[in-house]
């Protein structure tokens, strides 16, 4: 009897260890892909983050918080930084897609970062994602190109 209950207990332990936190953090992807990463002095450039989730049993909360902020160094100037969902390409996707245009003001090699606060969930759980991914930026002079 001592036996069969404790193979029970090792049997639950799988059941119960699923962490709906790490589940989520693997169920989607940050898309960048879409940004522009070689501009020219003075031109004009975008800073795109597509929020991808993987698997059909995962979507991005339409109703929950939803939060971008771009940050670059003062070299590259961002037309608007912080966004919201209602600032998405299309507010009702299920992939949401935001843009913001910059000025590249000078030569050299920049990073961009997008900042992403926003709940992903399935049936069983919603868990917020406070998450950061890098969009490398080159920015050539007038007469390198």
């Amino acid at each position: 009897m001592i036996r069969a209950l404790g193979l029970a207990l090792l049997l639950c332990v799988p059941a119960m260890a699923a962490d709906p936190g790490a589940d989520a953090a693997q169920a989607y992807t940050l898309d960048t892909s879409g940004s522009t990463t070689s501009v020219g002095v003075g031109e004009t450039g975008k800073l795109v983050l597509v929020i991808r989730p993987k698997a059909p049993a995962w979507h991005v909360h339409p109703q929950a918080p939803l939060k971008v902020r771009f940050e670059a160094s003062p070299v590259v100037k961002l037309e608007k930084p912080e966004l919201a969902r209602r600032d998405a390409v299309d507010p009702k996707a299920a992939e949401p897609r935001f843009e913001t245009p910059f000025v590249a003001l000078a030569a050299g090699t920049e990073s961009a970062k997008a900042n992403v606060d926003f709940f992903v969930c399935s049936d069983t759980a919603c868990v917020r994602q406070v998450r950061a991914v890098a969009i490398p930026i080159a920015v050539k002079s007038a007469g390198s190109r």
